[in-house]
Protein backbone atom coordinates (compact mmCIF):
# COMPACT_ATOMS: atom_id res chain seq x y z
CA UNK A 1 0.00 0.00 0.00
CA UNK A 2 1.24 3.57 -0.78
CA UNK A 3 2.18 5.95 1.81
CA UNK A 4 -0.97 8.27 2.35
CA UNK A 5 -0.20 11.27 0.46
CA UNK A 6 -0.91 15.16 1.37
CA UNK A 7 -4.03 16.89 0.74
CA UNK A 8 -3.96 19.20 -2.09
CA UNK A 9 -5.71 21.75 -4.40
CA UNK A 10 -8.09 19.80 -7.02
CA UNK A 11 -9.52 21.06 -10.39
CA UNK A 12 -12.22 19.03 -10.53
CA UNK A 13 -14.13 18.95 -14.58
CA UNK A 14 -17.73 18.73 -14.98
CA UNK A 15 -20.35 17.88 -12.43
CA UNK A 16 -20.03 14.80 -10.06
CA UNK A 17 -22.35 15.24 -6.92
CA UNK A 18 -20.86 11.92 -5.37
CA UNK A 19 -17.27 12.82 -6.20
CA UNK A 20 -17.49 16.20 -4.96
CA UNK A 21 -18.46 14.94 -1.54
CA UNK A 22 -16.15 12.63 -1.60
CA UNK A 23 -13.11 15.37 -2.53
CA UNK A 24 -14.49 17.67 -0.02
CA UNK A 25 -14.00 14.58 3.03
CA UNK A 26 -10.14 14.98 1.93
CA UNK A 27 -9.46 18.74 0.88
CA UNK A 28 -11.44 22.11 0.89
CA UNK A 29 -9.29 23.45 -1.71
CA UNK A 30 -11.25 22.43 -4.90
CA UNK A 31 -11.83 24.12 -7.76
CA UNK A 32 -14.96 23.23 -10.26
CA UNK A 33 -15.36 23.64 -14.30
CA UNK A 34 -18.40 23.33 -15.50
CA UNK A 35 -19.87 23.36 -19.44
CA UNK A 36 -22.91 24.59 -20.43
CA UNK A 37 -24.27 20.65 -20.24
CA UNK A 38 -23.71 20.54 -16.63
CA UNK A 39 -25.48 23.89 -15.88
CA UNK A 40 -28.63 23.13 -17.98
CA UNK A 41 -29.28 19.58 -17.74
CA UNK A 42 -27.65 19.10 -14.25
CA UNK A 43 -28.81 22.41 -12.46
CA UNK A 44 -26.06 21.68 -10.11
CA UNK A 45 -26.92 22.39 -6.17
CA UNK A 46 -26.18 25.77 -5.04
CA UNK A 47 -24.93 24.68 -1.73
CA UNK A 48 -22.52 22.58 -3.07
CA UNK A 49 -21.35 25.32 -5.08
CA UNK A 50 -21.06 27.50 -2.11
CA UNK A 51 -18.32 25.12 -0.49
CA UNK A 52 -15.89 24.80 -3.57
CA UNK A 53 -13.02 27.78 -3.50
CA UNK A 54 -14.47 28.91 -7.25
CA UNK A 55 -16.63 27.74 -9.82
CA UNK A 56 -15.69 28.40 -13.76
CA UNK A 57 -18.27 27.94 -16.26
CA UNK A 58 -17.26 27.40 -19.96
CA UNK A 59 -19.42 26.61 -22.88
CA UNK A 60 -17.80 23.07 -23.72
CA UNK A 61 -14.96 21.41 -22.99
CA UNK A 62 -12.93 22.21 -26.46
CA UNK A 63 -12.98 26.12 -25.63
CA UNK A 64 -9.47 26.52 -26.02
CA UNK A 65 -10.33 30.39 -25.16
CA UNK A 66 -12.75 29.66 -22.33
CA UNK A 67 -10.27 26.97 -20.31
CA UNK A 68 -6.77 29.48 -20.90
CA UNK A 69 -8.68 31.86 -19.02
CA UNK A 70 -9.40 29.28 -16.13
CA UNK A 71 -6.13 28.34 -16.27
CA UNK A 72 -4.96 31.85 -15.84
CA UNK A 73 -7.08 32.67 -12.81
CA UNK A 74 -5.89 29.41 -10.80
CA UNK A 75 -2.46 30.17 -11.57
CA UNK A 76 -3.15 33.78 -10.19
CA UNK A 77 -4.87 32.18 -7.27
CA UNK A 78 -1.51 30.22 -6.75
CA UNK A 79 -2.87 26.74 -8.21
CA UNK A 80 -0.15 25.77 -9.85
CA UNK A 81 0.45 22.20 -9.96
CA UNK A 82 -3.23 21.60 -9.02
CA UNK A 83 -3.97 18.20 -9.18
CA UNK A 84 -6.90 18.47 -12.48
CA UNK A 85 -9.19 15.17 -12.52
CA UNK A 86 -11.43 14.63 -14.96
CA UNK A 87 -14.40 11.67 -14.47
CA UNK A 88 -16.30 11.97 -18.11
CA UNK A 89 -15.13 11.43 -21.68
CA UNK A 90 -16.10 15.03 -23.12
CA UNK A 91 -14.09 16.72 -20.16
CA UNK A 92 -10.68 14.28 -20.91
CA UNK A 93 -9.05 17.02 -23.56
CA UNK A 94 -10.24 20.20 -21.58
CA UNK A 95 -8.39 18.29 -18.52
CA UNK A 96 -5.52 17.48 -20.42
CA UNK A 97 -5.26 21.02 -21.35
CA UNK A 98 -5.50 22.38 -17.67
CA UNK A 99 -2.62 20.31 -16.62
CA UNK A 100 -0.68 21.60 -18.71
CA UNK A 101 -1.07 24.95 -18.75
CA UNK A 102 -0.87 24.60 -14.49
CA UNK A 103 2.38 22.98 -15.23
CA UNK A 104 1.38 19.59 -13.96
CA UNK A 105 2.85 17.79 -16.75
CA UNK A 106 5.31 18.41 -19.57
CA UNK A 107 4.59 16.26 -22.83
CA UNK A 108 2.29 18.58 -24.53
CA UNK A 109 0.58 15.63 -26.42
CA UNK A 110 0.33 13.46 -23.27
CA UNK A 111 -3.50 13.75 -22.53
CA UNK A 112 -4.11 13.65 -26.63
CA UNK A 113 -2.78 10.03 -26.45
CA UNK A 114 -5.87 9.44 -24.50
CA UNK A 115 -8.17 10.68 -26.97
CA UNK A 116 -6.31 10.19 -30.60
CA UNK A 117 -6.57 6.22 -31.22
CA UNK A 118 -3.85 6.69 -33.52
CA UNK A 119 -1.23 7.90 -31.41
CA UNK A 120 -2.54 6.02 -28.42
CA UNK A 121 -1.94 3.24 -30.14
CA UNK A 122 1.46 4.60 -31.63
CA UNK A 123 2.71 4.46 -28.01
CA UNK A 124 1.16 1.86 -26.58
CA UNK A 125 2.37 -0.22 -29.43
CA UNK A 126 6.12 1.09 -29.14
CA UNK A 127 6.30 -0.27 -25.18
CA UNK A 128 5.70 -3.58 -26.52
CA UNK A 129 1.93 -3.84 -25.96
CA UNK A 130 0.11 -5.70 -28.94
CA UNK A 131 -2.56 -3.49 -30.63
CA UNK A 132 -4.16 -3.58 -34.19
CA UNK A 133 -2.28 -2.07 -37.12
CA UNK A 134 -3.62 0.91 -38.24
CA UNK A 135 -3.73 4.33 -41.03
CA UNK A 136 -4.21 7.44 -40.44
CA UNK A 137 -7.44 8.91 -42.84
CA UNK A 138 -7.03 13.25 -42.14
CA UNK A 139 -9.91 13.42 -44.14
CA UNK A 140 -12.50 11.25 -46.10
CA UNK A 141 -12.15 12.76 -48.90
CA UNK A 142 -8.32 12.42 -49.19
CA UNK A 143 -8.56 8.78 -51.89
CA UNK A 144 -4.87 8.30 -51.53
CA UNK A 145 -4.95 8.00 -47.70
CA UNK A 146 -8.00 5.37 -48.29
CA UNK A 147 -5.97 3.67 -50.60
CA UNK A 148 -3.13 2.99 -48.67
CA UNK A 149 -5.09 1.93 -45.95
CA UNK A 150 -7.10 -0.73 -48.08
CA UNK A 151 -3.60 -1.64 -49.64
CA UNK A 152 -2.08 -1.77 -46.33
CA UNK A 153 -3.77 -3.30 -43.77
CA UNK A 154 -5.25 -7.09 -43.23
CA UNK A 155 -9.21 -6.90 -43.52
CA UNK A 156 -11.80 -6.69 -42.11
CA UNK A 157 -11.00 -3.54 -40.64
CA UNK A 158 -12.84 -0.86 -38.54
CA UNK A 159 -13.55 2.65 -39.80
CA UNK A 160 -13.82 4.85 -36.48
CA UNK A 161 -13.23 8.62 -36.09
CA UNK A 162 -9.67 9.20 -34.54
CA UNK A 163 -11.02 10.47 -31.28
CA UNK A 164 -14.50 9.03 -30.82
CA UNK A 165 -15.91 7.11 -28.14
CA UNK A 166 -18.80 4.85 -27.17
CA UNK A 167 -19.13 3.34 -30.80
CA UNK A 168 -20.25 6.10 -32.63
CA UNK A 169 -19.74 6.03 -36.26
CA UNK A 170 -18.19 3.04 -36.11
CA UNK A 171 -18.40 0.78 -38.97
CA UNK A 172 -16.79 -2.51 -40.16
CA UNK A 173 -15.52 -3.39 -43.39
CA UNK A 174 -15.17 -6.87 -44.71
CA UNK A 175 -13.65 -6.41 -48.62
CA UNK A 176 -10.84 -3.29 -49.45
CA UNK A 177 -12.85 -2.33 -52.38
CA UNK A 178 -15.66 -0.91 -50.23
CA UNK A 179 -13.74 0.91 -48.17
CA UNK A 180 -13.87 3.99 -50.44
CA UNK A 181 -18.06 4.28 -50.26
CA UNK A 182 -17.54 3.38 -46.10
CA UNK A 183 -15.67 6.05 -45.47
CA UNK A 184 -17.28 9.04 -48.40
CA UNK A 185 -20.96 8.15 -46.65
CA UNK A 186 -19.54 7.55 -42.64
CA UNK A 187 -21.95 9.56 -40.51
CA UNK A 188 -20.55 11.68 -37.46
CA UNK A 189 -22.28 12.27 -34.61
CA UNK A 190 -23.22 15.55 -33.59
CA UNK A 191 -20.57 14.74 -29.92
CA UNK A 192 -17.39 14.34 -32.55
CA UNK A 193 -15.85 17.27 -33.19
CA UNK A 194 -13.33 16.57 -35.24
CA UNK A 195 -13.50 14.27 -38.50
CA UNK A 196 -10.63 12.69 -38.71
CA UNK A 197 -10.79 8.91 -38.89
CA UNK A 198 -8.57 5.97 -37.66
CA UNK A 199 -8.96 2.64 -39.84
CA UNK A 200 -7.71 -0.24 -38.31
CA UNK A 201 -7.46 -4.43 -38.27
CA UNK A 202 -10.29 -5.77 -36.83
CA UNK A 203 -9.17 -8.23 -33.87
CA UNK A 204 -11.25 -10.89 -33.62
CA UNK A 205 -11.77 -12.28 -29.98
CA UNK A 206 -13.78 -10.96 -26.75
CA UNK A 207 -13.97 -7.89 -25.68
CA UNK A 208 -13.35 -7.15 -22.19
CA UNK A 209 -12.65 -3.96 -19.74
CA UNK A 210 -10.45 -3.06 -16.63
CA UNK A 211 -11.33 -0.78 -14.57
CA UNK A 212 -8.77 0.55 -12.65
CA UNK A 213 -7.21 2.60 -9.88
CA UNK A 214 -3.45 3.69 -9.71
CA UNK A 215 -1.02 5.74 -6.94
CA UNK A 216 2.49 6.24 -7.87
CA UNK A 217 2.07 3.25 -10.48
CA UNK A 218 1.07 1.12 -7.86
CA UNK A 219 -2.51 -0.42 -9.31
CA UNK A 220 -4.94 -0.11 -6.06
CA UNK A 221 -7.75 -2.04 -7.65
CA UNK A 222 -8.15 -4.13 -10.73
CA UNK A 223 -11.47 -5.13 -11.65
CA UNK A 224 -11.75 -6.31 -15.12
CA UNK A 225 -15.24 -7.25 -16.69
CA UNK A 226 -16.54 -8.69 -20.10
CA UNK A 227 -19.12 -7.32 -21.94
CA UNK A 228 -22.13 -9.62 -22.82
CA UNK A 229 -21.70 -8.76 -26.74
CA UNK A 230 -18.81 -6.77 -28.66
CA UNK A 231 -19.40 -3.15 -28.52
CA UNK A 232 -19.67 -3.17 -32.51
CA UNK A 233 -22.35 -6.33 -32.77
CA UNK A 234 -24.73 -4.15 -30.77
CA UNK A 235 -23.91 -1.35 -33.32
CA UNK A 236 -26.14 -3.71 -35.99
CA UNK A 237 -29.37 -2.76 -35.05
CA UNK A 238 -30.71 -4.69 -38.14
CA UNK A 239 -29.02 -7.65 -36.48
CA UNK A 240 -31.70 -10.84 -36.41
CA UNK A 241 -31.21 -11.45 -32.95
CA UNK A 242 -30.65 -8.82 -30.47
CA UNK A 243 -27.49 -9.51 -28.27
CA UNK A 244 -27.83 -8.67 -24.33
CA UNK A 245 -25.80 -5.55 -23.67
CA UNK A 246 -24.04 -5.05 -20.31
CA UNK A 247 -21.09 -6.87 -18.54
CA UNK A 248 -19.74 -9.06 -15.64
CA UNK A 249 -17.01 -8.67 -13.05
CA UNK A 250 -14.37 -11.33 -13.69
CA UNK A 251 -13.13 -12.11 -10.12
CA UNK A 252 -9.42 -12.94 -10.00
CA UNK A 253 -9.71 -16.06 -8.32
CA UNK A 254 -12.00 -17.68 -10.40
CA UNK A 255 -9.89 -16.17 -13.78
CA UNK A 256 -5.98 -15.85 -12.79
CA UNK A 257 -4.66 -16.50 -16.05
CA UNK A 258 -6.68 -13.87 -17.83
CA UNK A 259 -6.00 -10.88 -14.58
CA UNK A 260 -1.93 -11.99 -14.98
CA UNK A 261 -2.34 -11.26 -18.94
CA UNK A 262 -4.18 -8.22 -18.75
CA UNK A 263 -1.66 -7.22 -15.75
CA UNK A 264 1.27 -7.63 -18.16
CA UNK A 265 -0.43 -5.63 -20.82
CA UNK A 266 -1.92 -2.92 -18.69
CA UNK A 267 2.04 -2.88 -17.19
CA UNK A 268 3.17 -1.59 -20.59
CA UNK A 269 0.63 0.54 -21.70
CA UNK A 270 1.13 2.09 -18.59
CA UNK A 271 4.96 2.40 -19.91
CA UNK A 272 3.87 3.85 -23.20
CA UNK A 273 1.22 6.35 -22.06
CA UNK A 274 3.29 7.54 -18.78
CA UNK A 275 0.24 6.16 -16.58
CA UNK A 276 1.01 6.77 -12.56
CA UNK A 277 -2.07 7.67 -11.22
CA UNK A 278 -5.67 8.33 -11.48
CA UNK A 279 -8.42 6.31 -12.80
CA UNK A 280 -7.76 4.11 -15.70
CA UNK A 281 -10.74 2.33 -18.19
CA UNK A 282 -8.80 -0.06 -20.25
CA UNK A 283 -10.62 -2.15 -23.24
CA UNK A 284 -8.67 -5.26 -24.95
CA UNK A 285 -9.97 -8.25 -26.71
CA UNK A 286 -8.96 -11.44 -26.09
CA UNK A 287 -8.30 -14.30 -28.75
CA UNK A 288 -9.04 -17.56 -28.99
CA UNK A 289 -5.43 -18.97 -27.80
CA UNK A 290 -5.73 -16.54 -24.57
CA UNK A 291 -3.64 -13.79 -25.95
CA UNK A 292 -5.03 -9.96 -24.98
CA UNK A 293 -4.47 -7.21 -27.86
CA UNK A 294 -4.96 -4.00 -26.35
CA UNK A 295 -7.79 -1.62 -28.02
CA UNK A 296 -7.93 1.52 -26.17
CA UNK A 297 -7.86 3.50 -23.01
CA UNK A 298 -9.34 6.55 -20.81
CA UNK A 299 -7.91 8.35 -17.80
CA UNK A 300 -11.55 7.67 -16.37
CA UNK A 301 -13.40 5.68 -14.87
CA UNK A 302 -15.45 3.43 -17.44
CA UNK A 303 -19.46 5.21 -18.18
CA UNK A 304 -22.56 3.91 -18.47
CA UNK A 305 -23.30 1.43 -15.93
CA UNK A 306 -20.05 1.01 -15.01
CA UNK A 307 -19.50 3.30 -11.74
CA UNK A 308 -22.59 1.49 -10.73
CA UNK A 309 -21.94 -2.04 -11.24
CA UNK A 310 -18.15 -1.21 -9.62
CA UNK A 311 -19.68 0.56 -6.40
CA UNK A 312 -21.31 -2.50 -5.71
CA UNK A 313 -18.23 -4.78 -6.52
CA UNK A 314 -16.92 -2.75 -4.16
CA UNK A 315 -19.40 -2.45 -1.35
CA UNK A 316 -19.24 1.48 -1.11
CA UNK A 317 -19.43 4.15 -3.70
CA UNK A 318 -16.74 3.94 -6.15
CA UNK A 319 -16.45 7.68 -6.18
CA UNK A 320 -15.38 7.26 -2.86
CA UNK A 321 -12.61 5.28 -3.71
CA UNK A 322 -11.62 7.44 -6.33
CA UNK A 323 -10.86 10.48 -4.34
CA UNK A 324 -8.80 8.48 -1.90
CA UNK A 325 -7.15 6.59 -4.54
CA UNK A 326 -6.06 10.74 -6.30
CA UNK A 327 -5.59 12.49 -2.87
CA UNK A 328 -4.41 9.54 -0.51
CA UNK A 329 -2.98 6.89 -2.37
CA UNK A 330 -5.27 4.68 -0.71
CA UNK A 331 -7.92 3.20 -0.97
CA UNK A 332 -11.04 0.71 1.01
CA UNK A 333 -10.46 -2.93 0.24
CA UNK A 334 -13.58 -4.40 -1.62
CA UNK A 335 -16.44 -6.01 0.14
CA UNK A 336 -18.49 -7.39 -2.65
CA UNK A 337 -21.64 -8.63 -1.88
CA UNK A 338 -21.95 -11.60 -4.15
CA UNK A 339 -19.27 -13.54 -5.72
CA UNK A 340 -21.18 -12.43 -9.32
CA UNK A 341 -21.87 -9.25 -9.90
CA UNK A 342 -22.75 -7.32 -13.25
CA UNK A 343 -25.59 -4.88 -14.55
CA UNK A 344 -27.63 -4.90 -17.84
CA UNK A 345 -28.75 -2.16 -20.05
CA UNK A 346 -32.34 -2.13 -21.05
CA UNK A 347 -33.00 -0.32 -24.31
CA UNK A 348 -36.16 -0.16 -26.15
CA UNK A 349 -36.37 -2.61 -29.55
CA UNK A 350 -37.58 0.08 -31.77
CA UNK A 351 -37.36 4.19 -31.80
CA UNK A 352 -40.00 6.38 -31.00
CA UNK A 353 -41.79 7.99 -27.80
CA UNK A 354 -41.16 5.89 -24.77
CA UNK A 355 -44.41 4.76 -23.58
CA UNK A 356 -43.57 2.78 -20.36
CA UNK A 357 -40.46 2.08 -18.25
CA UNK A 358 -40.31 -0.33 -15.77
CA UNK A 359 -41.16 1.13 -12.10
CA UNK A 360 -39.03 1.46 -8.86
CA UNK A 361 -41.08 -1.04 -6.75
CA UNK A 362 -41.14 -3.77 -9.95
CA UNK A 363 -36.98 -3.69 -10.30
CA UNK A 364 -36.63 -3.64 -6.19
CA UNK A 365 -38.85 -6.96 -5.82
CA UNK A 366 -37.20 -9.27 -7.89
CA UNK A 367 -34.50 -10.66 -5.73
CA UNK A 368 -30.80 -10.07 -7.39
CA UNK A 369 -31.29 -6.56 -8.00
CA UNK A 370 -28.92 -4.55 -6.46
CA UNK A 371 -28.91 -1.09 -8.11
CA UNK A 372 -30.65 0.36 -11.02
CA UNK A 373 -30.33 4.25 -12.81
CA UNK A 374 -33.04 5.42 -15.08
CA UNK A 375 -31.52 7.80 -17.82
CA UNK A 376 -34.92 8.53 -19.48
CA UNK A 377 -38.67 8.93 -18.79
CA UNK A 378 -42.19 8.05 -19.99
CA UNK A 379 -42.43 10.53 -23.26
CA UNK A 380 -39.05 10.93 -24.18
CA UNK A 381 -37.54 10.16 -27.46
CA UNK A 382 -35.81 7.07 -28.24
CA UNK A 383 -33.28 7.52 -31.27
CA UNK A 384 -31.35 4.38 -31.08
CA UNK A 385 -28.61 5.63 -32.61
CA UNK A 386 -25.85 4.40 -31.52
CA UNK A 387 -24.93 1.47 -28.71
CA UNK A 388 -24.38 4.44 -26.28
CA UNK A 389 -27.15 5.84 -26.40
CA UNK A 390 -28.98 4.94 -22.85
CA UNK A 391 -32.30 3.81 -21.06
CA UNK A 392 -32.23 1.69 -18.11
CA UNK A 393 -28.89 0.17 -16.10
CA UNK A 394 -29.65 -2.64 -13.83
CA UNK A 395 -26.82 -4.19 -11.36
CA UNK A 396 -27.33 -8.00 -10.83
CA UNK A 397 -25.66 -9.77 -7.85
CA UNK A 398 -25.85 -13.78 -7.66
CA UNK A 399 -24.19 -17.08 -5.49
CA UNK A 400 -23.29 -18.80 -9.05
CA UNK A 401 -22.54 -18.36 -12.58
CA UNK A 402 -25.74 -20.18 -13.73
CA UNK A 403 -27.93 -18.15 -11.36
CA UNK A 404 -26.20 -14.93 -12.21
CA UNK A 405 -26.89 -15.95 -16.22
CA UNK A 406 -30.71 -16.93 -15.52
CA UNK A 407 -30.95 -13.34 -13.89
CA UNK A 408 -29.52 -11.52 -16.37
CA UNK A 409 -31.73 -13.25 -18.54
CA UNK A 410 -35.08 -12.72 -17.00
CA UNK A 411 -34.13 -8.99 -16.20
CA UNK A 412 -34.15 -8.80 -20.18
CA UNK A 413 -37.23 -10.49 -20.44
CA UNK A 414 -39.15 -8.94 -17.48
CA UNK A 415 -38.81 -5.77 -17.99
CA UNK A 416 -39.64 -4.07 -20.95
CA UNK A 417 -39.30 -0.57 -22.10
CA UNK A 418 -42.23 0.30 -24.88
CA UNK A 419 -41.97 3.29 -27.62
CA UNK A 420 -44.74 3.86 -30.26
CA UNK A 421 -43.85 5.48 -33.62
CA UNK A 422 -43.10 9.11 -33.37
CA UNK A 423 -45.56 11.43 -35.07
CA UNK A 424 -44.30 12.21 -38.67
CA UNK A 425 -41.13 10.10 -37.91
CA UNK A 426 -39.80 6.76 -38.92
CA UNK A 427 -38.71 3.24 -37.14
CA UNK A 428 -35.21 3.95 -38.68
CA UNK A 429 -32.93 4.52 -35.45
CA UNK A 430 -31.53 8.48 -36.67
CA UNK A 431 -28.42 9.62 -34.86
CA UNK A 432 -28.23 10.41 -31.16
CA UNK A 433 -27.22 14.26 -29.60
CA UNK A 434 -25.83 14.65 -26.30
Amino acid sequence: MSTPKTARTVVLCKWQPQLITALLTLTTDLYLVLDDYDVEVHRPDADVLARMRQVYRVSHFDSIEELAAVAVDLRLRGAEGAKVISHAELSQYGAGYLDLMLGSVQDPMHHVAFRDKRLMKQRVAGAGARAAHFQSVPDASDTHAVEQAAARLAFPVVVKPASGFGTMSTVRVDLPDALPAVVEELTFEPLLRSKQLIVEEFVQGTELCVDALWADGEALTFIVHQYYANRIRLADRGAPERPLDGSQILPEEHHPVLHRRLRELHDRVNQGLGIRDGATHLEAFVQPDGDVVFSEIGTRIGGAWVPRMISAHLGYPVWTAIAEAELTGTCQDPKPPHPYVGAVHLSPERPGIITSMPEDEELAELPGVLDWQRLRKVGGKARLGHPSDWYLFVVLGAETQEEYDRLCHEVADRFRIETEPEPGGTDAPVAAGR
